[in-house]
């Protein structure tokens, strides 16, 4: 007979044994206590095995494995599919929770009265210091906030029913990046939310990692959930929500040093709502050449001339905070 559990923790892993342990620590420090963790390792090459053993003496603990690399969001549905949970919560393997986060997570459901996606508040840290708060609120029917934004944040700040998860046909394995964003999407369309405000996850960048490659993945992941989704995009937040989507993913591409991909979104960008003064100058630039689009100014500060495109409410901390 299968034991039936609360809530399944689902920890996707792949090559992080120096840091999975912190991992799986601040899971099993959680001050609910009805719960199991399934560490699923994406066929890692490094010692990942032998930096999990020792957690093996907690009953909660199981492991999976891939026999063969097949990404994140195939580890989750992995995850998914050999949980035992009532509910389902995903942690990063570089991440962490504060203890409290379960606990809070289902008092917010009970408050409710009914099951919701409820997430929490994150904070990013950086070389060991808090660098930003990410605090979206999210409450009731969100899907057209969600199209518009890119969703809470992480799969690490949610927790819900896990035939929910199977409901919206798993995780879709496609997506390179920005997964957690195409998630957040599936599930706003049939469920509603509710926000923990409260801080609970830990969110890591300490591993140094090439900027321009992290931002190529980050920009071609963008661009594949907003091709995805663009139908239900011009429908719901119409076509200068999907516009900004094109300038932002055109921006990143920039950022990555792909300067062909950038001008092809941001005419996209034009071809859906020319009529923003902002886009057109920032399509019409592009024309004239990188030189010409770098002249204007720094893609910092063009950025921040685009703030009013930001679906985050984020905070930045003072190093003395």
């Amino acid at each position: 007979m299968v034991n039936l559990v609360k809530v399944s923790v689902i920890i996707p892993t792949y090559n992080r044994a120096h840091v999975i342990g912190r991992s799986i620590q601040s899971a099993l420090d959680q001050t609910y206590r009805d719960f199991e963790i399934l560490v699923v390792d994406d066929g890692s090459t490094d010692e990942t095995l032998e930096a999990v053993e020792p957690f093996f003496q907690h009953a909660q603990v199981r492991y999976l494995r891939h026999e063969r690399n097949k990404g994140h969001q195939a580890a989750r549905n992995t995850g998914v599919k050999n949980a035992r949970g009532e509910y389902i919560a995903f942690l990063d393997s570089d991440d962490t929770w504060l203890p409290e986060k379960i606990e809070l997570q289902l008092e917010a459901i009970k408050a409710k009265g009914a099951d919701r996606v409820v997430v929490t508040w994150i904070q990013k840290i950086e070389n060991g210091k808090r660098a930003q708060f990410f605090e979206r609120q999210y409450e009731g029917y969100v899907y057209p906030e969600v199209l518009a934004g890119d969703g809470p944040g992480s799969y690490g700040c949610m927790l819900l029913p896990r035939e929910w998860f199977v409901q919206i046909g798993f995780a879709d394995e496609d997506i390179p990046a920005a997964a957690d964003w195409d998630t957040f999407i599936s599930l706003s369309k049939l469920f509603e939310f509710t926000t923990v405000n409260k801080v609970c996850v830990n969110y890591y960048q300490d591993e140094k990692k090439r900027v321009q490659d992290c931002g190529s993945s980050t920009a071609r992941g963008y661009y594949a959930v907003v091709k995805k989704r663009r139908n239900d995009m011009l429908r719901v937040i119409g076509r200068h929500g999907l516009a900004r989507h094109y300038v932002r993913i055109a921006l990143s591409f920039d950022d990555a040093g792909d300067f062909g991909r950038c001008r092809r979104c941001m005419l996209k960008a034009f071809r859906c709502y020319g009529r923003d003064p902002t886009i057109f100058f920032l399509a019409f630039t592009t024309l004239l050449g990188k030189r010409t689009f770098h002249l204007r100014k720094p893609v910092s500060r063009i950025k921040g001339r685009l703030t009013k495109f930001s679906p985050r409410s984020v905070r930045t901390v003072s190093e003395g905070e």
